[in-house]
């Protein structure tokens, strides 16, 4: 009896010990899971980091990205010396203190239902070079009016100025439209900003030390001048239907 009884027990602890191994190989299964999980998360997380740094390296080894940086820059000095000295300029030229502010308010405010325009214009069209030529030569010919008769016509300067400050905007678009992908249009749009706001610094500072210096208005204009052709030319390159991988 006590054989049987023992017999009887028996099968219960085989049974026991079946299912604590296969709660064991159930915990080793669960915890591979868990490991190759891990792998391919971090595997995934070194894969991005290598493509986005494969993706920076290309930008600043492309030629239309320094092209858009130095777009970005050049349209933002001329924005900059517009709204630190153009006001300046027509007082000078012998026009009232409010005469003056009207001028440079039209060429701020005239920019506005433009940029809307322009963007949606530039964003249909593969191709932005013509836009940003025509913007250049907008701007050169404000500059050559208020360096031959600054208070001739002066609302004609200050639409031409008005209208060739839309480059902003112009350069935003253009920015979005050169890059394959999300992660190249992020990075692309950091590097021109950086690189293009790094090289306006200058600009003013230098179109005020010129001023001080010079006799008139006519070295700095014909300093812009030259800056206005380079951004034209730059921004002939930056618009063409490129995109940078």
């Amino acid at each position: 009896m006590r054989e049987g009884a023992d017999g009887g027990h028996g099968e219960p602890r085989g049974t026991d010990d079946a299912d604590a191994g296969q709660n064991a190989g159930g915990g080793g299964n669960a915890g591979g899971g868990e490991n190759a999980n891990a792998g391919e998360n971090a595997g995934g997380a070194r894969s991005v980091v290598a493509v986005g740094r494969a993706g920076e390296f290309g930008i600043v080894r492309s030629g239309t990205a320094w092209a858009l940086a130095v777009y970005f820059g050049l349209q933002a000095t001329a924005a900059y010396v517009v709204i630190g000295w153009l006001p300046q300029i027509f007082r000078d030229a012998g026009l009232s203190a409010q005469t003056a502010g009207l001028l440079f308010a039209v060429t701020s405010v005239l920019g506005v239902p433009l940029s809307f325009v322009l963007a949606a214009l530039a964003g249909r069209m593969p191709d932005q070079s013509r836009l940003a030529v025509g913007l250049g030569l907008f701007g050169l010919a404000g500059y050559a009016g208020l360096w031959a008769a600054p208070g001739t016509l002066p609302w004609l300067w200050a639409v031409l100025l008005g209208v060739a400050n839309c480059s902003f905007p112009l350069a935003l678009t253009m920015i979005g439209m050169r890059g394959r992908d999300g992660a190249t249009v992020v990075a692309l749009s950091a590097f021109a900003q950086g690189v293009g706001y790094l090289l306006s610094v200058p600009g003013p500072v230098l179109v005020g030390a010129l001023y001080e210096h010079a006799d008139g208005w006519r070295p700095p204009l014909a300093l812009m001048a030259a800056l206005m052709v380079a951004q034209l030319a730059a921004g002939h390159l930056a618009g063409r239907d490129r995109r940078i991988p």
